[in-house]
């Protein structure tokens, strides 16, 4: 028999929800209730040749585990409405709870594995000092709903809470999918995160960068560079500019990634379903849980739609080390819709989570009382308080250490449900930290520098003399047409005065103009008669880099003092 015929039963019921709950009969979907559905169809619609079908399934494990992977890949293509990877998930662990699949080995794995992947919520019992008793294991599930229910609702299963606590924690994790927590999120991964670079390509953009920081601290403290000043400054532009091309090509793919990836995901939650369960069948008051409550939903959204984050390397190195933990994380603080923790009772908390063992990581406010050392004494006032039990009742003194020896869990305390990501992500590194305030400190050297660059790289043209002159016969001025002053220095050579340097510079005082202002002082070396009106004045070139002025390269004007004195005069 082939296999679609083997099973038309389970399509027979699923026709059946469906079709019921369209008319009214049933309260809850085909997929959200599936397991009451089926419990109602099997006891009082199915025919006897259906329940032998079945019957005869359950008989062999083989014939179970056929049905398993049918469901599975068959079925939920054609039946759960878009690529929601955990629907077919959920539906085998509901129907391994009613009969007959409760007594199927094949479904045994379905009906004790967790949804989650270890997220805990703080729960206190009333008047409880905080026991290991009090973590409780928090599970989410997204699932597609109908075309004709509203979507993008969030329900409670086996445990009471105030919708407004559930509500909050949903909108704060679409709030860090697409809204304000994404953009702190990724300006916190800009700012301090590790980049999705291959290693050889972040060991290129390293050295580049102390290559960036060698050649300009050569350029601004080393010895004078002569003739290698121009190669040496168009290195150095050339390299800075493919740094910052490269950083701002790979920081912008990543953040367009992460944010198109973020969309999606929340789109899927505005559309569909969540459901969360806790054991106990307790009634929350306060809420403290919604922490833990925003994390599950994480957890499960990546579970529904695994391929929607494959493009984006910031979300899947988050949801592969959320997933792949080896130990529980425990959560509590108040969540605001817009992602935001606040403050709670703390102190409890920490020692139900010092005593339990599986905990690794604790996330928790950031307020004072929840701190690391004070986690670490509850910690340690537990372990030896326990040692000294077990040596009262064995009469064997325990070893030196046992309490400092025993695992303690790390505390994150977390002003937003991005910093969360960002801890559980491991989007924090203090090498790219410290390369990215020094690339940002060198780049603000280089912004500064890049006009002085430019004209070492293109000089500005030699300028012309011009009027006015000085009004001064003890003052020489050389009024020169530029824009780069300070790129230019006035010689004068001549027999008659002694010889002078002169910085070009914006003069203020009237006329104003940019020009040299040399101060005439008579040679005394001449016993005849000179003429003080021969001489030369020379326009050198005088690079610079920022505070840094080198030898002049080069002379490109020159004016006889004669022509000087009389300019603006004839």
């Amino acid at each position: 028999m082939g296999t679609a015929l083997r099973f038309v039963w389970f399509w027979t019921f699923w026709h059946w929800s469906k079709e019921s709950f369209r008319a009214e009969m049933l309260l809850r979907g085909p997929l959200n209730g599936v397991a009451g559905n089926w419990d109602e169809w099997f006891h009082h619609e199915a025919c006897a040749e259906e329940q032998a079908a079945i019957a005869e399934v359950g008989g062999s494990e083989r014939a179970q585990r056929d049905f398993v992977q049918w469901l599975l890949h068959t079925w939920a293509t054609e039946a759960v409405p878009g690529d929601n990877s955990e629907a077919p998930v959920f539906v085998l662990r509901e129907l391994a709870r009613v009969a007959p699949f409760d007594r199927w080995s094949a479904l045994l794995d379905f009906r004790t594995r967790p949804a989650s992947a270890g997220i805990c919520a703080i729960v206190l019992a009333e008047e409880s000092a905080g026991k290991s008793t009090d973590l409780r294991r928090v599970d989410a599930v997204v699932l597609p709903v109908e075309p004709s229910v509203i979507g993008g609702t969030i329900a409670a299963d086996d445990f009471q809470v105030e919708m407004a606590d559930l509500n909050a924690s949903r909108q704060a994790v679409v709030t860090v999918l697409s809204g304000s927590g994404l953009a702190r999120l990724l300006a916190r991964w800009v700012a301090l995160g590790p980049r999705a670079y291959s290693r050889w390509l972040a060991v290129i953009l390293n050295i580049g960068w102390f290559a960036v920081a060698g050649l300009l601290a050569y350029l601004l403290f080393g010895p004078e560079p002569g003739s290698w000043l121009p190669p040496l400054s168009a290195t150095l532009v050339a390299l800075w500019i493919t740094l910052m091309f490269v950083s701002a090509v790979g920081l912008g793919t990543q953040i367009r990634a992460a944010w198109q990836t973020g969309k999606k995901l929340a789109a899927h939650l505005e559309q569909d379903e969540i459901r969360m369960t806790m054991p106990g069948q307790l009634a929350l008051k306060g809420g403290s849980a919604g922490f833990a409550f925003s994390l599950s939903v994480l957890s499960a959204i990546h579970r529904a739609y695994p391929h929607a984050a494959k493009r984006s390397w910031l979300w899947q190195r988050f949801f592969a080390r959320l997933d792949s933990s080896n130990r529980s994380r425990a959560a509590t603080g108040v969540i605001t819709p817009d992602g935001r923790v606040r403050p709670v009772l703390i102190e409890p908390k920490l020692r139900a989570c010092a005593e339990q063992n599986d905990v690794g990581e604790i996330f928790a406010p950031k307020q004072r009382d929840a701190s690391q050392r004070k986690l670490d004494q509850i910690h340690t006032t537990l372990r030896t308080a326990e040692a000294a039990r077990n040596q009262s009742s064995s009469g064997v003194a325990p070893s030196p250490g046992y309490a400092a020896e025993s695992h303690r869990p790390r505390i994150h305390r977390c002003q937003h449900l991005a910093d969360a990501i960002a801890k559980i992500g491991a989007l924090s590194s203090p090498w790219q930290a410290g390369m990215n305030a020094a690339a940002l400190a060198l780049s603000g050297v280089m912004l500064a520098a890049l006009p002085d660059l430019g004209c070492i790289l293109l000089p500005p043209p030699p300028p012309a003399a011009v009027a006015p002159s000085s009004p001064s016969p003890y003052f020489l001025w050389v009024s020169l047409d530029t824009k780069r002053p300070d790129f230019f220095q006035v010689v004068l050579e001549s027999q008659a005065w002694v010889n002078r340097r002169a910085d070009v510079a914006p003069r203020n005082s009237t006329p104003a103009s940019v020009r040299a202002e040399i101060r005439l002082v008579r040679a005394t070396r001449f016993n005849e008669k000179p003429n003080f009106e021969e001489g030369t004045v020379w326009i050198e070139r005088r690079p610079r880099l920022l505070l840094r002025e080198y030898a002049p390269t080069e002379r490109v004007g020159r004016y006889s003092l004669r022509y000087l004195f009389r300019l603006g005069y004839e």
